[in-house]
């Protein structure tokens, strides 16, 4: 290879490092998936498109202290049928940490905002 030991080390590691990442992800990204699924059909709202999108991800820590990566998802859902509003999903690792939709509804069917 390149007669450096390190630098042989590292060209055969960074591609392992970065398919092992890309590993990880795509099972965080099924799982946020059906996550999102089972949140929209517990509220009784229609999960649209069938997918989520990964916003932001960054190293944090799980509860038990371990390092992981934090992984913070969005996705789309309507209530009405007409409108498309947005929700998001936070997951630690490959566990579910929040799901998050902007409002709630009453009994009479209207919109209680969260934030």
């Amino acid at each position: 290879m390149t007669g450096n030991p390190l630098l042989d080390l590292l060209v055969l590691a960074l591609p392992a490092a970065l398919a092992a990442l890309w590993w990880t992800g795509s099972g965080a990204h099924e799982r946020a998936v059906e996550h999102a699924r089972q949140a929209c059909q517990n509220r009784q709202l229609q999960f649209l498109d069938q997918t989520v999108a990964l916003v932001r991800m960054r190293p944090a820590r799980s509860p038990t202290g371990s390092s992981c990566l934090k992984r913070e998802f969005r996705f789309e859902f309507t209530g009405e049928g007409e409108f498309r509003d947005e929700g998001n999903i936070t997951m630690l690792g490959h566990n579910l940490s929040n799901v998050y939709f902007p409002y709630m509804r009453d009994e009479a069917g209207n919109r209680i905002y969260t934030h």
